[in-house]
């Protein structure tokens, strides 16, 4: 052998061997010494036959006479035996060598070991059988050519029925054509591509159901092509639970959507990210206006942010719920006081990760709360009230009339002025003790047919002397051919003269008095407007409030515009103000029309 082809041949790494045509071993490598474990001088000793199993020998003579019969190479995979008694795997490419005429004159023999290939197939296979998944293999024609356990449970087949079958029989028919040609799409880019993306699927089962499934696509090359390594995941139960919670998600959103209640859910900063119809409606903010912005920065009045972060620090120091209240400003500036309950949901290792608040508006009711306790208090007032008309009326009216006839007998002038005091003060007393009966006492109206255009005319009469002394001019606007009103007149007419005296004592430097009567719907409208100093909004909310008064002290008892709101709304009316400082006050008493007088025969 020429030296260089002898290096070639020593440095080989597949092992190579030269035999006569009987077998005698010629002529091998350190390779081949290395495979079998015999040393060169062992081996050409040997027949190659000695390197076969018993069971293989057969198969060896066959290749041997059908190379040196056709003279071409031949490719087999056998089982050599080796010193030690094992025995191993190896794929040999056999040749004859042939001489000048032509004839074979020896065989030779590259011999290449399969024990690592055979244990990475054996590996794969035990990978591919365990794994969780469905595996299946297809080559570029679609046929499967491998499958795993999890594949016949998913599919219902058994492997024998799968194998180089077209993959397509797994796939629903209305489906198919859709499936082959994103097979070919993707064995035409698989080799640029590492990994396939994942689709969801439906797959049919051998008795012809279908069910959803994912596929995760692996292109591999292997040494007889391109394959397709598929990972096929089952995802009914995944797909059935997504199905039930969203079914939960709708219920609770119908739940939270169609409650009257107010309902925020905030991360554990004071961030909005549920906001229902209640609080729109309540605040006039839409839920896009609000998300991902802090509660307090919205709704919390001033005064109040500190306290809400009060709230959430106790939360999330570990308190599981509290109940509050406070004021909510609307996107009009308007204020709703909202009585809250929260309670924190807390995530696997216990942290806050959700507060849930639910408010009801209790504004109206806390409203009603405030109506009530003024009614309790008028109520005792009245008993009071009765108690000292009794009490004082009598001991009052003995000493007024002491008083009146000690002044018609006195001649003393320092001795009329005290009786004069006496007696200014007894009626300024009986007066106040009227008031608080009219106002505890309140008779039930004597309601009949009333013109009230002929009340107003009677109450400017009254009052006709005082306002020409005062620089005061009266307007008077009266709608013509109104209807009566069903009303007790003298009541009306006390309510009259009480807001003609407030409009008077506003304008102390003259002004324009204006009267006028109107009919709205089913109620005759009456305003009394002056041009006075007006009434700024804290003192307009409280004027009907029992004794508040911004007169000087003694000069008024705070009860006159009670009285009035009171007969106001025992005829089934309503009184309103408006005022503006500097400008002047307008109040509207609406009183329901009179009944229709009978028809004449």
């Amino acid at each position: 052998m020429p030296e260089r082809f002898e290096g070639i041949f020593e440095a080989s790494k597949d092992a190579i061997g030269y035999a006569a045509l009987d077998g005698t071993i010629l002529l091998v490598n350190r390779a081949f010494s290395e495979l079998t474990g015999f040393s060169r001088e062992e081996l050409l000793r040997m027949n190659a036959r000695d390197l076969i199993p018993q069971q293989h020998k057969e198969q060896r003579d066959r290749v041997v006479a059908q190379v040196i019969q056709i003279g071409e190479p031949v490719e087999y995979a056998i089982d050599y035996l080796r010193k030690n008694g094992s025995q191993v795997s190896v794929y040999v490419t056999v040749f004859a060598v042939k001489g000048e005429d032509g004839k074979p004159t020896g065989l030779a023999a590259i011999v290449r070991n399969l024990t690592e290939p055979k244990r990475a197939e054996e590996q794969f296979r035990l990978v591919v059988e365990s794994s969780p998944s469905g595996i299946l293999m297809v080559d570029k024609s679609g046929t499967i050519s491998l499958v795993n356990r999890q594949i016949e449970q998913q599919f219902g087949y058994e492997r024998a029925e799968l194998i180089g079958q077209p993959v397509e029989m797994l796939v629903p028919q209305h489906m198919r054509s859709h499936h082959a040609g994103d097979r070919a799409e993707f064995m035409a880019h698989s080799e640029s591509r590492a990994m396939g993306k994942g689709r969801d699927l439906f797959g049919v089962r051998k008795d012809g159901t279908e069910f959803p499934l994912e596929i995760g696509l692996n292109p591999i090359q292997t040494p007889n092509g391109m394959r397709v390594l598929a990972s096929v995941v089952d995802i009914s139960d995944r797909k059935l639970a997504e199905q039930t919670l969203q079914k939960e998600r709708d219920f609770i959103d119908a739940v939270l959507e169609t409650a009257g209640a107010l309902v925020v859910v905030l991360d554990q900063g004071g961030r909005i990210l549920r906001f229902n119809r209640a609080c729109e409606q309540t605040t006039g903010y839409s839920s896009e206006e609000v998300m991902g912005r802090h509660v307090w920065d919205l709704f919390i009045v001033p005064n109040e942010v500190e306290g809400v972060k009060a709230v959430f620090e106790r939360l999330r120091g570990g308190e599981p719920r509290n109940d509050y209240e406070n004021y909510w400003k609307g996107k009009d500036g308007a204020l709703r006081r909202i009585s809250w309950s929260n309670t924190v949901l807390r995530d696997s290792n216990g942290a806050v990760e959700y507060v849930v608040a639910a408010g009801l508006d209790i504004t109206d009711f806390k409203q009603i709360q405030e109506q009530l306790r003024k009614t309790e208090r008028i109520a005792e007032l009245g008993t009071l009230a009765s108690g000292m008309a009794h009490e004082i009326g009598t001991p009052m009216n003995v000493i007024l009339g002491r008083a009146e006839y000690l002044l018609q007998r006195t001649a003393d002038e320092g001795m009329k002025r005290g009786l004069t005091t006496i007696v200014t003060q007894i009626e300024r007393i009986t007066k106040v003790m009227n008031q608080l009966l009219a106002f505890a006492r309140r008779k039930t109206p004597e309601r009949r047919a009333v013109d009230l255009g002929e009340i107003v005319e009677d109450s400017l009469e009254m009052f006709q002397e005082r306002i020409a002394h005062s620089r005061i001019t009266v307007e008077k606007v009266i709608e013509a051919g109104l209807p009566p009103a069903h009303a007790d007149r003298d009541q009306v007419l006390q309510v009259l003269i009480n807001l003609v005296v407030n409009s008077l004592h506003a304008m102390p430097e003259g002004g324009r008095l204006r009267l006028s009567l109107a009919r709205e719907n089913n109620h005759l409208c009456l305003g009394v407007s002056d041009t006075g100093h007006g009434m700024p909004e804290e003192i307009r909310q409280k004027v009907f409030d029992p004794f508040f008064t911004t007169k000087e002290f003694g000069k008024g008892t705070g009860l006159g515009l009670t009285v009035v709101k009171g007969i106001v709304e025992e005829h089934g009316g309503t009184i309103t103000v408006e005022s503006v400082v500097g400008k002047g006050t307008t109040f509207w008493v609406r009183i329901p029309l009179g009944e229709a007088p009978p028809s004449q025969p």
